[in-house]
């Protein structure tokens, strides 16, 4: 693991970009709807449209990854996500051509992602696997972290146009650090074809109960988190600088989930994981649902946070540690899945609060997230003992 440190994070970096280009709207959408003239509703369709086309695309950008050199795919993509952020830039753009910029953004960030997870995965022992997943998307939460609240100063210092700007300027760095930096590897192959293997992973009914673990999380956590401006500031948390510092909280807190899920997956099971983490998200959303002073509502946030951005980490491992299909395909496969859910829950979101209001929201998330758990209990439940085996052999290796 310490030997493969350092081209982790360098992937940690490019998948930081993906994490900024999903998310950075989320923080300013109300700036976003004001400067196109558009309702917040509508203007959620620049997060929708991405996750959506990232996740048709997610299981090609696996395909890819067994015809093309992940460093070679991460580098063509990076540059192509440079170029296409420059349209944000652009005075008078309209929604439309913002969204057709999203599209070609989400193929790129999905291969970005993909090729990053794969290359991680590659890269270290079984026993290190889900921390190695869960530090390449520390930078998804680190774009909330860091990204997301300079986004919003950005946008209140200059424009939100400005952010295209930043994440330009960012593609060129991590262009270099991945050209320069990041280690040659040989492109793992296959037998059979792709579209063989992606169909039968769908087949496996234990591995498809597990990637709609991945959906309906997802869709829960993503029916607030994209209204999350909004809804703080009808909670009394308004304003440019607690704004930022809802952000900032929410990314500390979810890099230290993504971290601690991965240790967490690899100390206690897969299985055992699997179970728990919904159940904290479950009791982090009430919690936050209810809390109206400030300190609770903050330490509820921070802990909403963490629950949040635990689930990746804990399923990839899960559905790898079936051993039914080749960690690529997993990867693919879930990374799909997850957008599938930012799409679902973005669009759950907006239909609550057209017809409910913004309290609404912690209550729809829960909603999607119960039967995520019900369907982790059932993939769980329908799978063999070939997991717990495993398990118990890394336990007495490690011990």
């Amino acid at each position: 693991m310490k030997k493969a440190l350092p081209s982790i994070l360098i992937l940690t970096t490019a998948v930081f970009l993906t994490g900024l280009a999903e998310n950075i709207f989320i923080g300013i959408l109300p700036d976003v709807a004001k400067g196109l003239s558009v309702t917040e509703t509508e203007a959620a369709s620049l997060i929708s449209v991405f996750s959506l086309t990232y996740a048709l695309y997610a299981p090609f950008a696996a395909v890819v990854a067994f015809r093309v050199n992940t460093k070679l795919a991460l580098q063509i993509s990076l540059a192509i996500f440079t170029a296409v952020n420059l349209v944000v830039m652009v005075p008078d753009t309209g929604l439309f051509v913002l969204n057709c910029s999203r599209v070609i953004n989400a193929i790129v960030c999905a291969q970005i992602s993909v090729s990053a997870v794969i290359y991680a995965v590659g890269q270290v022992t079984e026993e290190y696997r889900a921390r190695a997943i869960g530090l390449v998307y520390l930078g998804i939460s680190g774009s909330t972290f860091l990204g997301v609240p300079v986004g919003v100063w950005i946008t209140h210092m200059s424009s939100w146009r400005a952010t295209g700007l930043a994440m330009v300027l960012l593609g060129v760095v991590t262009i270099c650090l991945v050209s320069v930096k990041l280690p040659y590897v040989k492109t793992v192959k296959h037998e059979g074809s792709p579209i063989r293997l992606f169909t039968a992973h769908l087949k496996d009914i234990k591995q498809l109960l597990g990637q709609l673990v991945s959906v309906l999380f997802i869709a829960g956590h993503f029916v607030l988190f994209t209204y999350l401006t909004s809804y703080s500031g009808n909670k009394g948390f308004s304003g440019p600088e607690m704004e930022s510092f809802i952000f900032i909280i929410f990314g500390i807190s979810g890099v230290a989930g993504g971290l601690l899920a991965g240790t967490f997956s690899d100390l206690i099971g897969r299985k055992t994981a699997l179970i728990t983490i919904p159940v904290l998200y479950i009791l982090a959303t009430f919690l936050l649902s209810i809390a109206e002073d400030p300190i609770m509502f903050f330490i509820c946030l921070s802990f909403w946070a963490a629950a949040s951005w635990s689930i990746s980490p804990v399923v990839q491992s899960y559905l790898i540690g079936l051993a039914r299909s080749p960690s690529d395909v997993v990867i693919g496969v879930n990374t799909s899945a997850m957008h599938l859910g930012v799409a679902l829950g973005a669009t759950v979101g907006g239909r609550l609060l057209i017809s409910e209001d913004l309290s609404s929201l912690p209550w729809g998330a829960i909603g999607l997230v119960l039967p995520a758990l019900v369907l982790a209990l059932l993939s769980i439940a329908l799978s063999s003992d070939s997991i717990e085996s495993t398990e118990k052999c890394e336990k007495g290796i490690g011990g």
